[in-house]
């Protein structure tokens, strides 16, 4: 049991439920494990949430940031009707707005945060505090303070999706924005019309990009697209179509009627290794508004991937690069089960064990020869040898009959791991 006092009572802003909540809030493994939580519950409910990778981040990031304000404004006793949304609740109904996803959907998803954290919250009280009367007290003054703190944070988040719309119907940004949306959903279009909407035409050979910093949302995205625009000015064709596609994440496209130069694109580097600076994710070349929708999936693709790798400020990730993890780990846990079934050891995350699936996939793409795989590495053949043998020994079944697996789940180990 907790060393709440339970003789503690008073207002709804003191108390023992305050020192709960606060003191759980503290602990990030169980914030983060209640945030997925309620993300989840709000997915089933707005299945609409659930369809886009950033709108559902979007939404978990302001859920997190919600309950981080509720736990610092209980522990300093605060009036929880003054409660404002913070930045990434805000950034959250900016792009409830440019998504064109109405109002109520964003009330939704305030009551049913509500009601899974304050569910959440009894269940951990109940636990905490074993006299009856002590118990009711904080319940009630618990659920005094939360529903007075959600119903202000949702009338300043209504308030904050007004304004925005307000702006947002009014602007160029939003017939950009809703035309590229309809494109990359595949939705029929004049491609000469929306060309003109997007003042970009679609009838070239288009590379797309996503972009984002790994600094978060601490980075605008004005200062993203800026980035984005010097990397891309050495492609030498013409200004690029950008639009924010999520909180800190800019979608980039550029093309030429007769190609581009696959040198030049190879090419693409970041100006420096600044922390802030944009990492990078390329999909393409593809032509046509067909090949404009899916150079922007592949580019998602290698951003996950990326994601995945941890890369870091500056990096540039090529779809053709990765196009094999990138379908192979579309289904993450699936992903890391095969590594661990192929590898079992090898998937390890030790140096020595890091050091043995190098070796066994440099020999397995040589062939299966030890000379071979020592003159890639730059070791001397008899210790290409003993650690082939080694890593033979480690795995959970033959190399026979299973080569191709084996390199596959080697190439994922590195971005899924096999524990």
């Amino acid at each position: 049991m907790s060393s709440l006092d339970p003789a503690a009572s008073g207002s709804p802003q003191s108390g023992p439920w305050i020192a709960l909540a606060t003191e759980l809030a503290a602990q990030e493994a169980w914030r983060h494990r209640v945030v997925a939580e309620i993300s989840d519950a709000i997915v089933r409910e707005i299945p609409a949430l659930g369809r886009e990778t950033e709108l559902r981040a979007a939404m978990r990031d302001s859920v997190d940031a919600n309950a981080v304000l509720f736990a610092a404004m209980a522990e300093r006793q605060q009036d929880p009707t003054t409660a404002e949304p913070p930045a990434l609740a805000v950034a959250f109904v900016r792009l409830l707005v440019h998504r064109g996803l109405p109002p109520e959907t964003l009330v939704q998803t305030y009551r049913i945060a509500h009601g899974a954290f304050w569910r959440t919250l009894v269940g951990e009280l109940r636990g905490a505090i074993d006299d009856p009367t002590a118990l009711a007290t904080a319940l009630e003054h618990g659920a005094a303070y939360m529903f007075a703190f959600i119903d202000a944070l949702t009338d300043a988040a209504q308030r904050r999706y007004a304004e925005e719309r307000a702006l947002w119907v009014r602007s160029s940004d939003a017939v950009r924005a809703q035309t590229v949306r309809e494109l990359l959903d595949g939705v029929p279009l004049d491609p000469e019309a929306a060309g003109r909407r997007l003042r970009y035409a679609l009838d070239r050979e288009h590379l797309a990009l996503v972009a984002w910093s790994p600094a978060g949302a601490a980075v605008a995205s004005t200062a993203i697209e800026r980035d984005v625009r010097e990397l891309l000015a050495p492609l030498d064709a013409g200004t690029p179509l950008l639009t924010t596609i999520g909180t800190g994440l800019v979608a980039a496209w550029v093309g030429r009627r007769h190609g581009l130069d696959p040198a030049a694109v190879r090419a693409l580097r970041s100006a420096s290794d600044a922390p802030t600076e944009p990492v990078l994710a390329v999909g393409g070349p593809a032509r046509g508004p067909d090949g404009f929708r899916h150079a922007h999936v592949q580019a998602m693709h290698a951003r996950r991937v990326a994601q995945l790798r941890s890369a870091g400020a500056g990096s540039v990730t090529h779809y053709a690069d990765v196009a094999v993890t990138a379908l192979a780990t579309a289904d993450h846990e699936q992903a890391r089960q095969f590594v661990a079934a192929q590898l079992g050891p090898l998937a390890a995350g030790t140096s020595r064990a890091r050091r043995l699936a190098t070796t066994l996939e440099t020999y397995l793409q040589e062939r299966s020869s030890p000379r071979r795989t020592a003159t890639r590495l730059g070791i001397h053949e008899n210790t290409a040898a003993a650690r082939v043998k080694a890593a033979e020994d480690a795995l959970p079944g033959p190399i026979e009959g299973r080569v191709t697996e084996l390199l596959l789940a080697l190439r994922l180990a590195p971005v899924v791991g096999g524990d």
